[in-house]
C-alpha cells in the first residue's frame, strides 16, 4: 500500500521525528556502552516501543503504511546481529 497524499508540512515533522528517533538511539547505544543498560535491558527497550506502537496504532487506514514501516523498524533492532 503507498504513502496517502500529504501536506509538505509533513517533512518538518518528519524531519524532526528522525532527529528524535536518532538522538534516541544514540542515548539507548550509549547507556548499554557505558554498562548502564545491560544488554537484555537494552533489547527491552526496543521491545517496550514496539508493545506501545502496535497498542496505538489504531484503525485510521491512512496510516497503516506508515505504521508497519515503523514497526519493522523496531523489529530490525530486535534481530540478533550475525556476530551473535
Amino acid at each position: 500500500m503507498p504513502f496517502p497524499e500529504h501536506d509538505p508540512r509533513i517533512n518538518a515533522v518528519a524531519a524532526s521525528d528522525l532527529v528524535s528517533a536518532s538522538v534516541l538511539a544514540s542515548l539507548i547505544g550509549m547507556l548499554g556502552a557505558k554498562g548502564l543498560l545491560s544488554d537484555e535491558e537494552v533489547r527491552e527497550v526496543y521491545e517496550q516501543a514496539l508493545y506501545l506502537l502496535e497498542t496505538q496504532q489504531g484503525a485510521d487506514e491512512d496510516m497503516a503504511p506508515i505504521y508497519e514501516v515503523a514497526r519493522k523498524i523496531i523489529e530490525d533492532q530486535l534481530r540478533p546481529d550475525d556476530g551473535e
